[in-house]
């Protein structure tokens, strides 16, 4: 089953299946390749934004911890991540 990383549950790891780097700048794009966001990459969503707004979200990749922006999340298909 695939679905948005936004919309992904909270501390469930899930795989990218799929980036649509057209939906981005370069920048941005560039930034989440360095983060290790790629086709392939577990995740693990954290927590979103505050009380009354979604952005941004938190999740794990590894070791490390990131920060990416509602939008940027909603260009990333995830699915169930196998254990």
């Amino acid at each position: 089953m695939i679905a948005k990383l936004d919309s992904s549950p909270l501390g469930i790891a899930v795989r990218i299946a799929r980036i649509d780097w057209t939906s981005m700048s370069h920048d941005e794009g560039r930034r989440l390749r360095e983060f290790g966001l790629l086709e392939g990459s577990e995740v693990t969503p954290l927590h979103r934004g505050s009380l009354f707004s979604r952005d941004p979200l938190a999740l794990t990749i590894g070791r490390m911890k990131v920060i990416i922006r509602s939008k940027q999340a909603a260009a990333i298909e995830v699915e169930p991540a196998t254990t």
